[in-house]
């Protein structure tokens, strides 16, 4: 290890040049796989013998220390014999290591985009990338942070940047083109340059902020009116995020109280899923927003690094919030910088505390004014109450005195009429009497002649009456006695006496017909003068 004497405002100057600083010792140190020719260091080499002795000795070192690493002792690595043909594989990565210590003899920036992280026994191991735009590999390769250096870059870049190196980020290197035998072509990460990460992704802000500009719909969202009052919102955060339970602490009182309703969507807002999981909560917020409308949408996360900030930054994301007919509300949880969906969103705030702190204030706000403005008309009502009561008390008393007035002119107007017409009232009851009486007279006079008439015909009609009854009782009764008369000469003793016979059975029950008389072997047979048993002869005369 051969040390340098560098003054630090050319620390810079040295690390570009591939040396490197040796913590323990805190001084900076030529790198045992440099090379031989170190001349480029020469204004910082030690003067002293010793120390000239020890360059000496440490660059004789370096190349047993590559050969034995390589695998090979000086004699492997001899020149083959000029009748041997070709080089041994060995010789000729030997050489390439040569050349490419000749070609880049220091560290150098570059530019790349880290593809895979790896960290073993402290030692991080790279795969770096180039794309062109339609993302089609350009180059590739291995790049590695030594243990000693690891903690130191990495620690620096996160407090820079605010998050940990990550697979996909864009990143400016000074690093240490090495090649080794076995192992091939690497870079050897000396330092990083966190501004240019950074500055990547605030170039990507503003392409970003160029198109929608362009297309015309940057501010869409903020032409929407931010409600007054709030009743239902949709919120969209990360599941189980910190910020999440700092905005639902108050949003669950304001729900359970039934004052707003929360309907909470969740999407990942780091990661490669950032772009779809948010898209499908927007969708279905939308959907839902047809048919039972939102008032605004909140867009909440805990704190973040710029770095995680930056996977918000979607231009599919910002489009869609732009083209929403519902306002948007963004509380991502930083103060000092923006994303893409802050400056498109209707209102933007820094932290979720704050956005239902704004919420809640509203809510009071709006309270508090319905109650100022209950209490300034339950007020302005009671004094108009008041001044129509006393209107009405001088209206009624106007009109009592008008009416008493009006009632004594027209009492005075009407005495006269009254006279009159109980006057002519009188004289046309007294005439009406008379003309009843007349006619009552006349009528009785009238009805007691009909009355007379009446009877008369009257008693002449029953006299006719009784005349005709006792006429039609006596033809009944010579009518009855013939009847009489009649039935009895029909009997059978009349019968008998006019020739006829009555034939009987045994029991002295008549029989009406030869069938049946057949049946009885006695029978008897009455005549006017007696009667004749007789025997029946059953043969039957066909």
């Amino acid at each position: 290890m051969i040390f340098l004497n560098v003054p630090f405002r050319e620390k810079d100057e040295a690390k570009s040049l591939g040396a490197r600083w040796d913590a323990p010792s805190k001084r900076w140190y030529i790198p045992s796989d440099y090379g031989e020719d170190v001349s480029a260091f020469s204004r910082w080499l030690e003067t002293s013998s010793e120390h000239s002795n020890q360059l000496e000795l440490t660059t004789s070192d370096v190349v047993s220390n590559q050969l034995a690493v390589d695998g090979h002792s000086e004699s492997n690595i001899s020149l083959t014999s000029t009748e041997e043909k070709g080089k041994r594989l060995s010789e000729v990565m030997f050489s390439v290591q040569n050349a490419l210590r000749t070609a880049l003899p220091g560290a150098m920036w570059v530019i790349a985009e880290i593809a895979n992280i790896n960290e073993r026994r402290g030692h991080y191991y790279f795969e770096l990338t180039e794309t062109d735009e339609s993302g089609k590999s350009l180059a590739n390769c291995r790049a590695m942070i030594w243990q000693s250096q690891a903690e130191r870059l990495l620690t620096k870049f996160k407090t820079d940047t605010g998050s940990e190196l990550a697979i996909g980020q864009k990143v400016l290197l000074l690093a240490e083109a090495s090649f080794h035998a076995q192992y091939g072509f690497s870079l050897v990460i000396q330092d990083i340059d966190s501004s240019y990460t950074l500055g990547e992704l605030e170039q990507k802000l503003n392409q970003i902020r160029k198109n929608l500009v362009s297309k015309g719909i940057y501010l869409n969202n903020k032409q929407h009116l931010l409600p007054k009052d709030f009743f239902r919102l949709a919120v969209i955060a990360p599941p189980e995020a910190a910020g999440l339970g700092d905005f639902r602490a108050d949003a669950d009182v304001l729900q359970n109280h039934e004052l707003c309703e929360f309907k909470y969507f969740y999407s990942s807002f780091q990661g490669d899923a950032v772009e779809s999981e948010m898209l499908s909560a927007i969708s279905a917020i939308e959907s839902l927003h047809a048919t039972n409308p939102y008032d605004a949408i909140v867009i909440i996360r805990g704190g973040g690094a710029k770095l995680d900030l930056s996977m918000l930054n979607i231009e599919s994301i910002a489009e869609r919030i732009c083209l929403l007919d519902i306002p948007v509300m963004s509380g991502i949880g930083h103060e000092r910088d923006n994303t893409i969906i802050d400056e498109v969103a209707n209102t933007q705030f820094d932290t979720p505390s704050k956005v239902i702190a704004y919420i809640r204030t509203q809510i009071a706000q709006q309270a508090q004014n319905a109650m100022n403005n209950w209490q300034a008309i339950e007020k302005t009502s009671l004094i108009k109450v008041q001044t129509l009561a006393n209107s009405i008390e001088q209206l009624n008393h106007d009109i009592t005195q008008n009416s008493l007035t009006s009632a004594s002119k027209w009492y005075k107007k009407l005495e006269p009429l009254n006279a009159e017409i109980k006057a002519l009232c009188t004289a046309s009851l007294h005439k009406t009497c008379q003309c009843i009486d007349a006619f009552m007279q006349e009528t009785q006079s009238t009805v007691k002649q009909k009355l007379a008439k009446a009877d008369t015909q009257a008693n002449q009609l029953q006299l006719t009456i009784h005349e005709n009854a006792k006429r039609a009782l006596s033809t009944q009764k010579q009518q009855i006695i013939q009847s009489i008369a009649f039935v009895l000469s029909s009997g059978p003793k009349s019968q008998l006496n006019r020739g006829f016979s009555i034939v009987k059975s045994s029991q002295g029950q008549p029989i009406t017909s030869a069938e049946k008389s057949i049946n009885e072997k006695q029978i008897s047979i009455e005549f006017a003068d007696g009667v004749v048993n007789a025997t029946v002869d059953s043969k039957k005369d066909s």
